[in-house]
């Protein structure tokens, strides 16, 4: 009877801590999601912002009190972007310099990673986590030393400057990730090739390139980003309007418009991110795991 007794009290207290534990993560997932749901707004609110504001005429912007949607959707902002006469220029330059920059990147960093990836050395492991050092400086800080050395080399106002700053500051990232990705591919297969013949050329663009796509598309979109954003390098090495870029002329249009025309500005921005976005959006599941697989050896 004691027994039989103890048996409800046994299940009683296994559904009790049952419904607390299960209490306890439905709390915590409601928690996570309001987290998860502020942040969204925190970051989603802004760019929504910018986009009806593109919208609105300047005397909306200012009107008391604040409306989200504009009264009447305007595309004169647009218009007095896209038919400004060095628009067209500036996004020239940014397209010049990020093609430019992201192609020397991969080719240098494709016969670098595959050193760090198949040939032993002495500090072999020390001069790969020595690599990823410059990543640790602020960008900003390299400004000085550089502008000396470009004036030095008599390099002020010219492509050169911004590509080869460009390409050296975008190495560490693509190499640190085509290194991991070279080593998570079998040696058996570079073996095979070379028992039949192959030489280390064509096993590196036959054979590891293509199995790296994922990996190169991380590193192409990634350097992409840098170099068609990157402003203190263009504000610090150029001084002509002809080698401007499209996000050192939004920094420059505030002054030029002598007025704070913020739908001109908002449409300006949203322009300049515009082809990031759509590129990011088209390669992210590739982008997603060319990471993974580079960050893991």
């Amino acid at each position: 009877m004691e027994k039989n007794d103890s048996r409800p009290s046994l299940y009683g207290s296994l559904r009790s801590g049952t419904s607390r534990i299960a209490a306890f993560i439905a709390k915590y997932r409601l928690v996570t999601w309001l987290v998860v749901i502020i942040l969204c707004l925190w970051i989603f609110l802004p760019v929504v912002w910018a986009v009806l504001a593109s919208f609105k005429t300047p005397i909306e912007i200012y009107r008391v009190p604040l409306r989200m949607l504009p009264e009447n959707f305007s595309l004169r902002a647009y218009g007095v972007v896209l038919n400004s006469t060095n628009f067209w220029r500036f996004a020239g330059n940014s397209l010049y310099l990020t093609l430019v920059s992201t192609f020397l990147t991969l080719f240098i960093s494709i016969w670098a990673a595959y050193g760090f990836a198949r040939m032993k050395f002495p500090f072999h492991h020390f001069l790969l986590m020595l690599v990823l050092v410059p990543r640790l400086i602020p960008r900003i800080s390299l400004v000085v030393p550089l502008y000396r050395l470009v004036v030095q080399m008599g390099l002020l106002n010219t492509y050169t400057a911004l590509i080869i700053s460009y390409t050296v500051t975008s190495l560490p990232f693509a190499v640190w990730i085509l290194s991991n990705v070279f080593q998570s591919i079998p040696r058996e297969v570079e073996e095979s090739a070379l028992i039949d013949g192959a030489r280390l050329g064509t096993i590196l663009w036959k054979i590891m390139i293509p199995m790296s796509v994922s990996g190169l598309l991380t590193v192409v979109i990634f350097t992409v980003r840098e170099t068609w954003n990157e402003f203190p390098f263009v504000l610090s090495f150029t001084t002509s309007a002809a080698i401007r870029t499209l996000p050192y002329q939004l920094f420059l249009l505030r002054d030029s418009l002598g007025i704070e025309d913020w739908p001109v500005i908002n449409a300006f921005a949203l322009l300049t991110a515009l082809p990031i976005l759509v590129v990011y959006f088209i390669f992210s599941k590739r982008i997603t795991a060319g990471i993974v697989s580079g960050s893991v050896k």
